[in-house]
């Protein structure tokens, strides 16, 4: 639970990153002290954005997410994987959207159910239109929600 919390608060601070904002995440001010340690359950550092390009596609990778955005003509090809690093099995709400930075701006929700342990959940849909106006050609990945339901059996 605490780390999906943490991971949520971390995908606010990454939406809209781009190569230049993609900076570490501020170091906690509360120092460690041994007993906090000893009784806390283990849980692993929030992981830092990574946005580069792979010819014409943007990819954001975060932790456990990765975003692959693509212009087309009808709209921004939109693929997404999450790695299951849970024990069981889990189930991901994640919300992606797409924008140019100056006004055209598209969303949809993604629904990876089930995903084993171990395994990676992978989806992909054409997010908004050729309707909207011009389709971004260099598109900015935004992670709108990232909920992962882990199974409790």
């Amino acid at each position: 639970m605490i780390r999906a919390l943490c991971l949520m608060a971390a995908c606010a601070l990454a939406a809209g990153c781009t190569d230049d904002a993609a900076g570490k995440a501020p170091a906690s001010q509360r120092p460690v002290t041994p007993s906090a340690e000893q009784s806390s359950p283990r849980v692993r550092p929030s992981p830092v954005p990574s946005v580069h390009s792979e010819g014409r596609t943007r990819v954001l990778e975060y932790g456990d997410l990765t975003v692959r955005a693509t212009p087309e003509n009808n709209g921004v090809r939109t693929e997404i994987e999450v790695t299951n690093t849970n024990e069981r099995k889990a189930t991901y709400s994640v919300q992606i959207s797409i924008a140019d930075g100056k006004g055209w701006t598209a969303y949809d929700r993604f629904w990876l159910q089930d995903v084993p342990p171990g395994k990676t959940g992978r989806d992909d849909a054409v997010i908004g239109s050729e309707d909207m106006g011009p389709v971004p050609q260099i598109p900015k990945i935004y992670v709108d929600e990232f909920t992962p339901i882990v199974d409790r059996k």
